[in-house]
């Protein structure tokens, strides 16, 4: 048996709660009309169109001149303020502890991290859980922080007061230095105060 050219394809079988949900759906959006402040959400999806445009643009160029990904210069960052675990180092980020892992163990690859045992570790032929920055991995933290901040300024220089502040929420995704606040940890675990 053949379709016509001109036979509609089969209707895919809907499962019948499924069905009375997409008729009710259906029903709410035709007894409805816009709004009155239809331009104002139209306005909101644009900005944040525009807001993630400025958000790439600066994520990207911060990572096409560092060489590192946004999740590998978060790591180094949290690293830097005192995590020492990749664990502590997904919570910081907001990765998979798997992720974590292997970015840490990327980053300890290319010489921007290096392993350390805890100081409470009997065991020294154990291998090292512990991570800190190396003098290459500072310099690389220096290094995307001042392009970051070339990378802002010389957008600024662009743009007015509205775009200014999409720049600003963009460049949020980007503060290295949102870390600040961490205590100094010895471990997987926050350290006892």
């Amino acid at each position: 048996m053949s379709l016509q050219q001109d036979d509609p394809p089969p209707v895919p079988a809907v499962d019948p709660d499924e069905s009375d949900l997409l008729s009710r759906a259906r029903q709410v959006l035709r007894g409805t009309t816009p709004g009155s402040g239809l331009d104002a959400i139209l306005e909101l999806d644009s900005d944040s169109a525009q807001r993630e445009r400025a958000r790439r643009l600066l994520v990207g160029g911060v990572e096409e001149l560092t060489g590192l990904r946004l999740g590998e210069l978060q790591a180094l960052t949290a690293v830097a303020e005192g995590a020492d675990h990749h664990r502590t180092v997904a919570r910081l980020t907001g990765q998979a502890d798997a992720a974590s892992a292997a970015t840490v163990a990327g980053l300890v690859r290319r010489g921007l991290l290096s392993r350390h045992h805890h100081p409470s570790e009997p065991n020294a032929a154990a291998a090292p859980t512990l991570v800190h920055l190396t003098p290459k991995g500072e310099a690389v933290l220096v290094q995307s922080e001042a392009i970051r901040i070339r990378l802002l300024d010389t957008v600024a220089q662009t743009l007015g007061d509205p775009e200014l502040e999409q720049m600003r929420i963009a460049a949020d995704a980007l503060n290295l230095g949102a870390f600040r606040a961490l205590p100094r940890q010895i471990g997987g675990t926050p350290a006892a105060s």
